[in-house]
Parts: C-alpha cells; structure tokens; sequence
C-alpha cells in the first residue's frame, strides 16, 4: 500500500465514550476516480442463491422495529473497508428498496493493511459489545484467521455476515486470465469457510472481472493507485453487496431461530420468572410518572453479579511511539486481550517497559498484576487477563512507555425504572454475553410496571 495518508471522519450517531475515541487514519490516496471513459454503468446481478444466509437482516429491512431502533452495521478491516464508505450507499438503497426499514447506523474500524487475524481483536472489544445486526469484514488474511472471526461472531451474537472477495489489483496481474485468486488470497478456500459456517460471500472478484473483461478495460481503471479502489470501484463493491438483499430461493435458517420476542407472564408475588434460551436478553416496557421499578436477577443471582462480561477498545496512548511515515498508534497495539478467570470489573493499564517487548499489567482495583513480553503468551497473575501474541500487531514496533489501556465492565443491570413520560416505549439490555443455554429470569417490582414483552437471542454456535 501506498504512504500517503488521509483523515476520513466518521459520522457516528452518537458519542464514545473518551477511552474509545478512535483514530480512523488510513493509507489509502485522497483523488476521486470516476467511471472509466466510455465504459457502461455497472449493474451489479444476483443468482437465486444470493441472500441465503442473511434472513434476520432481509427480515428486519422489510418489517423495522418496533419500538423503533436503527438497523446495526459494523464494518472491520483494512483500507479497503474503510473505502466503502461511510454507510451512504446503504442508506440510498434501502429508500428506494425497503420503504419499512429502519435507519441505517454504520461504523467502521480500519487500519492499514488490516488483515482478519488483527480485525478479530476489534470485532471482540468493538463489535461485539454494541450487537450490531450485520457484520460486514472486506479484507485479505488467512482464510483460518477469517474463520476464527467467523466463530467469535456466532458463538457471541445473532449477527449476519457478509464476506466479500476481494477487488482486482496492479499486483494480480499475473493471474489474470488464469486463476480466480489475488497474490493474497486464496478465493476457494475464503468461499469454503464461509460456505461451512453459512455466511454470505460475495463474489465481488468474479464480476468486477467480467465488467473488465466485457468492456476491455485495463485493471488500472478501477483503482486509484496500486492496489485501492476507486469510488467508482468501491460503487461496484457496495453494489455487489446490496444485491444479496432479497428474497432467496430458500434462506438457511429461521429468524426465530436466533432472535425472538416472548410474551411477559404474569407476576406472581410481585415477581415476573420466565426461562429463555440464549445468551442476551432485552426487556421492553412503558414508562409513566408513577411506574416503579425491577429487580433483575438470573439464575438466582443479581445481573450486575453475573460472570457476563464487556470490554472497551484497547486504546493505544496519543503519544505512543509511531514507526514510519503515515504510522499510527492502533496499527502497533494489541488489538485485543481475553479475559480469564475471577474477573473484577476496572480499568486495565499496560505500559511498555522496553523496545523489545516487555510490559507492566496493573489493574485499577487488582494493581500491579504481572510482567509480560508481547512476543510471548501471558496470564495475569490474577489470572484475569491473558494476552496472545498473535492479536497484538507489530509488537516490534513498540518502545518503553507505550502505554494501552481499557476497561472490563459488568454485562448486566441490577435495577430497571420504569418512571418516565406517560405511554413511553423504552427497551433496556437486562444482560448479554451470558453462557449460550438455558437461564432463569426473575424480576422483583416495586411499584407499578407494565411490560410488552422480552427479545431474547440465541447466537448460533455454543
């Protein structure tokens, strides 16, 4: 990839928090390209395949929510992703297309030459706490790497996933006429992964070549450089996508089978006790100025007690050491930690105390938890924390006093209010990143409360 670099803001429909305030600086060049001189629009077609596996989101395009809610989109990756744009092509299909759909919200993380073995760590810290309802990931790696992010996505959300193989570069030349990869990617093997673990691939590389080949254009004229995109390449990219929005022959699996709303029983005793499959579960009510309030307890514990944890992005120091023209920090980070055992929610600091990869752990609350090297597996000596070398990018490139840090908070709520403005629909996450099985769900009202009903969900894969 090229050194030029470029700052594209993003539009993020609310607020991070100050810890994750993230840095979206990627290399690729500023210049617009338009449609090739004298080609045909592009317009991109779909098999009666195409759409199989994204039944939750065709269903929730067609039908909105209710109570209303934006539809969730979280794109990871490299430049590459980070092209596609800002979730505007998106938004300009489903108005014309799905007059019931909700909003869009789209976010993204990016970093240069992301591959899928960094991109998991972020899906882990960013994605996968906000339960988005889509996972779009448009970048090179492994074809395990992609498989690994595969099965955090399932084992930890009812999100679809959409794979697309990638565009035609300068560098694949070589190839062209000959075999259906790029120099990085084996496309038969990307599709067979994605095959056995029912996502949506797009065969983005196959029709990018055709409009090429039928209109005898060179692979320069759909790039802005090298190896990036143009708009008018990443236009192809987001239509190839969109056209996977419909109506299949048959889709793999049910709605119901991942998401579903059940019915509040009635209290007894002033306690509401349901049991539910799955791993989150989000409570719908109505407020009014005289309503009281729950107690949320599950599996006969209260749900701010539950062994359900979330973390923040680990964010690498505004000073950290950069490595490079165009470098930034989170491009030399660990991209991600796993939690061990007896964890206590607070806020981790990891500071480098050399340039060959040692480190310093303390905890807000444990304090000084041990010494690591990034070039090593390591477990706190709490044991709360481990890090793997093979999340933590360019570790190299690190120097004495880096400094990263992030927060590990409870994934559940003690209390509910249901005080508000009269008639006022509200929806709150009782709990989520619970053990994917059977649980027990006991509400304790004080006051008066009026609930519509529970989402449950129930991620694919134990």
């Amino acid at each position: 990839m090229t050194l030029r670099t470029c700052l594209l803001a993003l539009l993020l429909p609310v607020s991070l928090p100050a810890q994750e305030k993230r840095n979206l600086i990627t290399d690729e060049p500023r210049a617009p390209k338009g449609k090739p001189d004298g080609a045909p629009e592009y317009v991109a077609k779909a098999e009666p395949t195409d759409g199989q596996h994204l039944a939750l989101t065709m269903h929730k395009l067609e039908h909105g929510f209710t109570p209303d809610r934006p539809f969730r989109i979280w794109a990871i990756g490299s430049s590459y992703t980070n092209m596609l744009g800002n979730g505007e092509a998106w938004q300009e299909e489903m108005a014309k297309r799905f007059p019931n759909a909700p909003r869009i919200e789209y976010k993204k993380m990016v970093g240069n030459s992301c591959p899928w073995q960094y991109a998991r760590g972020w899906l882990r810290h960013l994605v996968i706490p906000e339960q988005p309802d889509l996972v779009i990931t448009y970048t090179n790696g492994n074809p395990a790497d992609l498989e690994k992010l595969i099965v955090e996505v399932r084992q930890h959300s009812t999100a679809d996933i959409i794979v697309p193989s990638l565009h035609w570069r300068e560098r694949d030349q070589e190839l062209w006429g000959k075999s259906e990869n790029a120099m990085d990617q084996d496309v038969a093997a990307v599709r067979e992964v994605c095959r056995k673990h029912a996502v949506e691939f797009i065969e983005s590389r196959r029709d990018w070549a055709a409009y090429l080949a039928s209109n005898k254009l060179p692979i320069a004229s759909l790039l802005k450089d090298a190896v990036h995109q143009s708009d008018y390449g990443a236009k192809i990219i987001n239509s190839n996508i969109l056209a996977h929005l419909r109506r299949p022959e048959a889709f793999s699996y049910k709605p119901e089978s991942r998401e579903r709303r059940i019915t509040a029983p009635a209290a007894k005793d002033g306690v509401i006790k349901l049991s539910f499959i799955g791993n989150r579960i989000d409570l719908i009510g109505k407020k009014s100025p005289t309503s009281g309030s729950v107690r949320v307890s599950i599996d006969g514990k209260p749900a701010d007690q539950l062994d359900a944890f979330l973390m923040t992005y680990v964010q690498p120091a505004a000073k950290n050491h950069k490595e490079g023209k165009g470098a930034v920090p989170r491009d030399q980070a660990p991209h991600a930690v796993t939690l061990g055992q007896h964890v206590v929610p607070q806020t981790w600091t990891l500071v480098m105390t050399s340039d060959t990869g040692d480190y310093q752990l303390t905890g807000s609350v444990t304090g000084p938890d041990g010494q690591g090297n990034a070039l090593k597996i390591f477990t706190s000596t709490s044991g709360q924390i481990i890090i793997e070398p093979e999340i933590w990018r360019r570790a190299e490139r690190n120097r004495s006093s880096d400094r990263f840090t992030w927060d590990v908070r409870r994934a559940g709520v003690f209390e509910v209010s249901f005080q508000g403005t009269a008639n006022e629909v509200f929806v709150v996450r009782l709990a989520q990143s619970l053990s994917n099985k059977e649980h027990t769900l006991e509400l304790t009202s004080t006051g008066e409360i009026s609930i519509d009903g529970f989402d449950v969900f129930e991620p694919p894969m134990k």
